[in-house]
Order: C-alpha cells, then structure tokens, then sequence
C-alpha cells in the first residue's frame, strides 16, 4: 500500500492545503525522513498515478534522501495505485515505472547542505528557485535540527535547541507563506521542547506527525507502521482500539 494511505491518515480525505506546514517528528531512527520522502513522492507522482504532479526543492541536511531512495519511494507509489487501477494495464511494465520515477525526480531540486550556513544560503536561493520555476509547490527539508551542535560550539553564549529549532522553523514558514507553497520538514523530538521558556512568535504548523519507536515497532500517530515491501499504515488496529 502506498502513501495515498499515509496522505490520509496525516491530511484526511481532503489534502494538505498551499503555504501549509506539515511537521515530521520524533526521536532518531523511528522513520522520519522515511515519511517525509514517501509524502514527497506522492506528491511527485503524475496525476493519472493518483499524485500531484508537483515540482519539489529539496533543502537536503542529512542527505538520507537522495535521488535512488526517492526513485524507489516513487516506483512503490506507481506500483501501488496500479493494482485495481485501469492505468495498469497501460504501464504494467518495471521499465515503463522506472522511466515515469526518473521523470518524476528530475523534478526535484536537491539543496544539499553541509553547514548552518549552507542552510541560510539554501532558503535564500530557494525563493529565487521558486520565483524561476513557478511549478514548484513544496519546499522539504529534511532534519531541520541537524547542524545544531555545530553552531553550537561556535557561539560564544550558547542557543537553547528549541531557539534554534523556533529560528529556522521561522525561516522556512515565511518563505512557503511569501511564495504560497507548502512546507514540510523532519525535526528530533528533543528540538520540540522549550526547556528554557524561550518568547518565540508563534509558528502555524496545521498538520503533526508524530514517529514513535516503541518495542521496535515505529509508530505514526499512534498507529502502527511498516516499510517491509512498502508502507503499510495499520488503521485497523486503531479503529478496534476505538470500539
């Protein structure tokens, strides 16, 4: 099952909206950027595959998504909206998939960051990419919180990890809100928590996804989910829990 699933357990039945926020977090290594390429992926998708047919930037800081992960997370959603589905019978082949995924991700616009200050380069270069390319509807970052020790260990008064969390969130929501784009972002759970009672203005992040790892079994807002040979969101389990 493919991220159609997941766009409706996180968005519902009627989507995410332009110059939104949507916020990926959750402790290390409970599927985060997984998520987050899956959603960018649906959102690369042609329309006749069930996605949008976006044009995406990528400021990349973790780079645990690169251009094969994201064919594959786009192969799985071709794959997906294939079964049952009469364009199935026009674009069957594992070839024929593989051409559609490489177009979708010469859509994309890789920023790849290796520093904070790659990162403020990369959202001011952003907004002149979105200016030049009028298609592209999302910007995502991947691990928003990644560089925080680095900067840390330059200022001379140490920024508390919700600041620098709050600063960069900032960043980012004015410029989906200027270029009327949606924004998506991964981020440590640990950032989330304003220890200190720093005054930052308020953010408006309309849709949380929460990643849990407990057991070993990750969690997506409180549902169970698995990435063995596709993504597979367990919503039965939480409507039996219900009733």
């Amino acid at each position: 099952m493919g991220s159609r699933q997941l766009h409706f357990a996180v968005f519902g039945s009627c989507g995410f909206e332009s110059d939104t926020l949507v916020e990926i977090s959750g402790t290390g290594n409970s599927g985060k950027s997984l998520v987050l390429q899956q959603l960018v992926a649906h959102c690369l998708a042609p329309y006749n595959f069930g996605g949008r047919q976006w044009n995406v930037l990528l400021i990349n800081l973790s780079h645990k998504i690169n251009r094969e992960s994201l064919v594959k997370s786009i192969k799985m959603e071709l794959q997906a909206y294939s079964l049952g589905e009469e364009v199935a019978q026009n674009c069957s082949t594992e070839e024929q998939l593989a051409e559609i995924a490489a177009e979708c991700v010469g859509r994309v616009r890789f920023l790849n960051c290796f520093s904070n200050d790659d990162v403020s380069t990369s959202l001011i270069d952003a907004r002149y990419a979105i200016i030049n390319d009028p298609g592209i509807q999302l910007v995502a970052m991947d691990t928003l919180s990644e560089f925080y020790w680095l900067d840390d260990l330059k200022l001379s008064k140490r920024m508390s990890m919700y600041r620098h969390y709050r600063l960069l969130l900032a960043r980012l929501e004015k410029l989906c809100k200027d270029a009327i784009v949606c924004g998506m972002y991964t981020v440590e759970s640990v950032f989330l928590d304003n220890r200190f009672g720093d005054n930052l203005p308020e953010t408006c992040i309309k849709y949380h996804v929460r990643m849990q790892k407990i057991q070993g079994q990750i969690l997506l807002n409180g549902l169970p989910l698995s990435f063995s040979n596709g993504l597979h969101l367990d919503t039965k389990t939480a409507e039996q829990e219900i009733t």
